[in-house]
C-alpha cells in the first residue's frame, strides 16, 4: 500500500522555500554589492556564493529527503501489515525493530494486534463453553424428565392401584423435580463463574464465621445420617475472600464428603495459617476414592459412584473448584480408598 501524496507535498514544500530563500539571498545580496559598489572580480564570488547556496540546500534535500522517505517507507510496511491481516487474521506478525516513533508505533500495533486475537480466542472459548453447557444441562435433563413424564402418566390414567404407589410415586417425582432445580441452579452458577460475569466481592473475612454458616447449612444432613462434623479452628484467622461464595464451595465439599461416607461417622474441618496463605482441610473417613479417579473428580456431572447417592448430579465440586479458584485460591485433593478423601482449599491471607 504505497502514496506519493506526502512526498508530493514534501518536494513542493521544500522547492518552494528553497527558492523563496535563494531569492531572498540574491536579493540580499545585490543590494550589498550595488549600495557599496563593486567590480568585475566581485560579480564571481556573487555568482560563486549562489553555486554555494544552491549546494548547500541540494545536500539538505538528499539529507532531509533520506530521513522522510524513511519515515514514509516505514509506515507504508506497517500499513501493509495491517492490510496482510485483515487478509488473514492468524497470519504471523513479523514487524521490524525500530527506534524512536516508528518503533513505537509498531510496537503498539503488535499489541494491538495481540489484544485483538486474545479477545478473539476468549470469545471462541466461551461460546464452546456455552455449547457444552447447554449440552451437558440438555443431557442430564433426559432421565429425569423422560421419568417425570412416566410419573404424570401413571398418575393420569389412574395406573396405580393403591394410595401408597401414588404418594411413592409423587415423592419420586419430587426427587426428580428437586434433582433438576439444583442442576439448573448450579449450571448457571458455574457458568457465570467460568464466564467471569461474577464480580465476587473480596474482602477480609473470618474464616470462623465462614465455618459457622457452613455447620449450620449441612446440620440437617448430618443430623439425617447421625454424622458429626468436627471443627478445628481459631477464631481470629482471617483471609481474602469472598464469603458467601466460599461458604457454598465449602458446603458442596462437606455434602461430598457426607455422600461418601457411612452413617455415624465424622468429618473433621482445621484450619492452617501461615503469613502468605490459609488452608482448610476437609477431611471424612469413607469410601474414597481411587488414583485413577482422582483426575476427574472437578469435572461437571462426574461422579465416582452413582450408587453412593442417586439423586446427585455430579456438579457440586465443580463449582466449588470455579468458586476458589475464582478467588484467586487453589483447591486440592487426596485420597486412600478404604480410608477416606481429605480437601485441602488453600486462599490468600488477609494483611
Amino acid at each position: 500500500m504505497k502514496s506519493d501524496y506526502e512526498r508530493k507535498r514534501f518536494r513542493m514544500k521544500f522547492y518552494l522555500v528553497a527558492a523563496v530563500f535563494i531569492a531572498v539571498s540574491f536579493c540580499v545580496l545585490g543590494i550589498i554589492y550595488a549600495v557599496g559598489g563593486y567590480e568585475k572580480k566581485d560579480i564571481l564570488w556573487f555568482i560563486l556564493s549562489g553555486a554555494v547556496e544552491i549546494g548547500v540546500i541540494a545536500v539538505l534535500y538528499h539529507i532531509c529527503s533520506r530521513e522522510v522517505l524513511r519515515a514514509y517507507n516505514a509506515v507504508e510496511k506497517t500499513a501493509d501489515m495491517m492490510d496482510e491481516l485483515m487478509k488473514d487474521s492468524e497470519r504471523e506478525l513479523v514487524a521490524e525493530l525500530e527506534e524512536g516513533s516508528i518503533g513505537i508505533l509498531n510496537s503498539n500495533f503488535e499489541k494491538l494486534v495481540n489484544m485483538f486475537r486474545e479477545g478473539k480466542r476468549k470469545e471462541a472459548e466461551e461460546k464452546e463453553f456455552l455449547k457444552d453447557v447447554m449440552s451437558d444441562i440438555s443431557h442430564q435433563l433426559k432421565t429425569p424428565l423422560a421419568s417425570l413424564n412416566i410419573f404424570i402418566d401413571l398418575l393420569l390414567n389412574d395406573k396405580l392401584e393403591s394410595e401408597e404407589e401414588r404418594k411413592k410415586i409423587l415423592r419420586e417425582a419430587e426427587n426428580q423435580m428437586t434433582r433438576m432445580q439444583w442442576m439448573v441452579l448450579s449450571m448457571l452458577k458455574l457458568a457465570r463463574i467460568e464466564a467471569r460475569v461474577i464480580d465476587f466481592n473480596i474482602r477480609k473475612s473470618s474464616v470462623g464465621a465462614v465455618l459457622d454458616e457452613v455447620r449450620g447449612a449441612v446440620n440437617y444432613l448430618l443430623e439425617a445420617k447421625k454424622q458429626k462434623l468436627i471443627v478445628d479452628s481459631s477464631e481470629d484467622v482471617y483471609i481474602m475472600a469472598d464469603p458467601e461464595w466460599l461458604t457454598e464451595a465449602l458446603i458442596n465439599i462437606v455434602k461430598n464428603a457426607s455422600d461418601y461416607s457411612d452413617e455415624e461417622n465424622s468429618i473433621e474441618i482445621h484450619v492452617e495459617a501461615n503469613s502468605v496463605f490459609t488452608r482448610i482441610y476437609i477431611k471424612d473417613h469413607g469410601i474414597g476414592i481411587p488414583d485413577s479417579e482422582l483426575p476427574n473428580i472437578f469435572k461437571r456431572f462426574y461422579r465416582v459412584s452413582s450408587e453412593v447417592n442417586p439423586n446427585s448430579v455430579g456438579i457440586g465440586l465443580a463449582l466449588s473448584k470455579s468458586i476458589v479458584e475464582g478467588m484467586d485460591g487453589q483447591i486440592r485433593v487426596n485420597s486412600t480408598v478404604g480410608e477416606g478423601t481429605e480437601f485441602q482449599v488453600q486462599l490468600p491471607v488477609a494483611l
